[in-house]
């Protein structure tokens, strides 16, 4: 299921990300589409400021978002399955 709760939200890589489209280098900003379950994990489809979207784990990157706690809660919920 497309959860677009956190869409227009910015975000920054937390690390090198390879990704097929190109490297995401450290600090890479970019802004949240959508996010979504396939196969029991969390994606976040994320538009990047270098001009493709990919998705990203939420792990790979951090959300730049007023209430941190609810972003924490959503991320523990998809890890510790």
């Amino acid at each position: 299921m497309i959860d677009r709760t956190h869409a227009g939200v910015r975000c920054h890589t937390r690390f090198l990300i390879r990704t097929v489209k190109g490297d995401l280098p450290r600090n890479s900003s970019g802004t949240v589409v959508y996010t979504m379950e396939n196969l029991g994990r969390l994606l976040i489809l994320v538009a990047w400021d270098k001009g493709f979207l990919v998705p990203a784990f939420p792990g790979e990157i951090e959300l730049h978002l007023e209430d941190k706690e609810l972003l924490s809660k959503e991320i523990r919920n998809y890890t510790s399955a």
